[in-house]
């Protein structure tokens, strides 16, 4: 009689064991499945515009709760100008399909290398979609920054730090005078970035943190001299 109970007793817990280990397992896959996709992805691409070529740059952001958001920009004259599209997107092995805010449904594929390939809207003025393969990006750095900075006249500065390492400053002044541009790359340590000047030996060093970001960037391009400034997002 009590062997038997011993008997049960082992079979219960071992049929318990192995329910609770393909359980794990069953959950483990999920999450992993789940988690696979989820990040920003960065891309871009340049065009013919009036006057010259077109840079677009752009983030697509598949989200935990199944939406996704794509952020476009583009630098034309003095202005960087900014589209969002946000959406739904479900993923089915290794097809990708997004479904943009009243629109229909677009096909698309995450790619065995880890990047994803979709059809992105570059700006509100495209007539048409563009194709393009997007890396995983993680830099937490990357977005928008602005400062109105006060003098003998006010000046409009813009950083943009995008999801692939490169920067685009602007700094507008308001009388009309000649307007600063400069870009580059830049690379996040902690709270350390740095920057380095396109086409050139130049690099300097700055801060990131909190939204902010507080680097010596050239605030008129008469006096042409870099002072530290604080821009936010």
């Amino acid at each position: 009689m009590y062997q038997r109970q011993v008997d049960s007793r082992r079979t219960f817990f071992g049929v318990t064991l192995i329910v609770a280990l393909l359980a794990c397992a069953v959950m483990s896959n999920g999450v992993v499945q789940a988690s696979d996709h989820i990040g920003v992805y960065a891309g871009g691409h340049e065009t013919a515009g009036m006057g010259g070529g077109v840079t677009y740059t752009y983030s697509v952001e598949l989200k935990a709760d199944d939406t996704y958001e794509n952020k476009s920009y583009f630098i034309m004259g003095d202005t960087l100008y900014e589209f969002i599209e946000t959406g739904a997107y479900i993923v089915d092995g290794s097809k990708l399909v997004i479904t943009p805010e009243g629109q229909d449904a677009i096909e698309g594929t995450l790619n065995s290398d880890g990047s994803i390939t979709t059809q992105v809207k570059p700006s509100q003025m495209a007539s048409k979609r563009t194709e393009s393969t997007l890396i995983p990006s993680n830099i937490p750095a990357a977005g928008v920054y602005k400062a109105t900075l006060q003098g003998a006249t006010s000046v409009e500065a813009t950083l943009y730090l995008t999801h692939q390492g490169e920067y685009f400053y602007i700094a507008v002044p308001g009388n009309d005078s000649e307007a600063v541009h400069e870009s580059g790359a830049y690379s996040a340590q902690g709270t350390d970035i740095t920057f380095k000047v396109a086409d050139s030996d130049t690099t300097f060093v700055g801060t990131a943190q909190d939204g902010k970001v507080t680097a010596p960037f050239i605030v008129s391009a008469m006096m042409g001299m870099r002072m530290e400034i604080e821009l936010a997002k």
